[in-house]
């Protein structure tokens, strides 16, 4: 089986090189994210609790719950620690500031592949242009066995265009899965992030008044 992919591939042509590393990013892109997007270190638990806990307690510096943890309500919430009790204006420019650098930290290896989700089919393409330039020019060369010649080439040639879709498929689906559940862990937060406002005015919010 493995000898058969390996005459496949050759067959392929040049272009099959820069798919393959396609193709491996898109696994390790993939896997990556999988690990990383996990709800349970995303949206942990007992995340809100370590924040009413700290809220209930009187906003004791020393016992903020950590702005550097997985949670994202950690990383929203973390770096207003030691200016709580906040004027509701500026907590909501804040708040929309850091959930901006949350999004942007979730989607780094989502960009990639939806990048190779476009570039791979392409790349098949230019493949297969390459490999029907190489089998016109050959088929002088052919004499009796041209139709026999020019079939064998064209099947060549349309294995970059295959490889590229079964590369870039898979990669668009991945990329707007990951995008969509980036969403959903970011209005999560935003969920735990309000239930805290509504639990704690008085310790988060200060009156421009005062």
């Amino acid at each position: 089986m493995f000898e058969a992919a390996l005459a496949l591939f050759e067959r392929g042509g040049v272009m099959m090189y820069p798919l393959l590393v396609c193709s491996i990013l898109v696994v390790t892109l993939t896997l990556e994210r999988i690990l990383v997007l996990r709800n349970a270190a995303l949206l942990p638990k007992n995340g809100l609790q370590l924040w009413a806990d700290w809220f209930g307690s009187g906003l004791k510096k020393d016992q903020a719950p950590n702005p550097n943890s997985t949670a994202l309500v950690n990383q929203i919430l973390g770096p207003l620690c030691p200016y709580f009790p906040i004027e509701l204006p500026r907590l909501e420019e804040r708040l929309s500031d850091l959930s901006r650098k949350a999004k942007n930290r979730l989607e780094r290896g989502v960009v990639y592949l939806d990048t190779i989700a476009g570039v791979a089919p392409l790349l098949g393409l230019l493949g297969t242009v390459l490999g029907m330039v190489e089998v016109f020019a050959k088929l002088s060369l052919a004499g009796a066995a041209k139709i026999e010649a020019l079939s064998s080439g064209i099947s060549e040639a349309l294995l970059t265009t295959v490889a590229g879709l079964l590369i870039g498929i898979p990669a668009l689906v991945a990329a707007n899965l990951f995008t969509r559940h980036i969403e959903n862990l970011l209005l999560g937060a935003e969920d735990q992030i309000n239930d805290l406002l509504d639990q704690y005015p008085a310790q988060m919010l200060r009156h421009e008044d005062r």
